[in-house]
C-alpha cells in the first residue's frame, strides 16, 4: 500500500519532469478507456453518454487502473493510474473533483482498494 506521503512525493517529482512519464499516463488512460467498454453495462454506457455520474462505472475504472498500477506497484505508477482515471472522469463530464485538492489522493485510495 502506497502512503499519502509517498504518493505526494511521487506527484512532486512527476510535476518536475512531466514529459518523462506522460507516455505512461497516456498508455494507462488509453488501455483503461478501451477496456472499460468491454465490461460496462448498457446503463453505465448510457450514463457516460448522458453525462450522469455513475459510481459503479468509476469502480470499474479503478479496478482497471489497479491492474495497470500493479504491474510495477510503485508510487509513480499509482500517480499515473490515478491521473488516467481522474481525466477519464473529467472527460465523461462527471466533474473535476478528482483533479483538485485532496481528490487525487482519494482516487489513489480507491484504486489501491479496488
Amino acid at each position: 500500500m502506497i502512503t499519502k506521503q509517498e504518493f505526494e512525493l511521487a506527484a512532486s517529482q512527476i510535476k518536475g519532469n512531466l514529459m518523462a512519464v506522460l507516455p505512461q499516463m497516456i498508455s494507462y488512460k488509453s488501455n483503461i478507456q478501451r477496456t472499460v467498454l468491454d465490461i460496462a453495462s448498457n446503463q453505465e454506457l448510457e450514463d457516460v453518454r448522458d453525462c450522469r455520474i455513475n459510481q459503479s462505472m468509476i469502480d470499474k475504472l479503478c479496478r482497471l487502473a489497479r491492474n495497470e498500477w500493479q504491474l510495477s506497484g510503485d508510487a509513480q505508477s499509482l500517480y499515473c493510474a490515478t491521473m488516467a482515471v481522474a481525466t477519464i472522469v473529467k472527460e465523461y463530464d462527471w466533474g473535476t473533483q478528482y483533479l483538485v485538492g485532496n481528490g487525487l489522493w482519494e482516487m489513489a485510495l480507491r484504486i489501491q482498494n479496488a
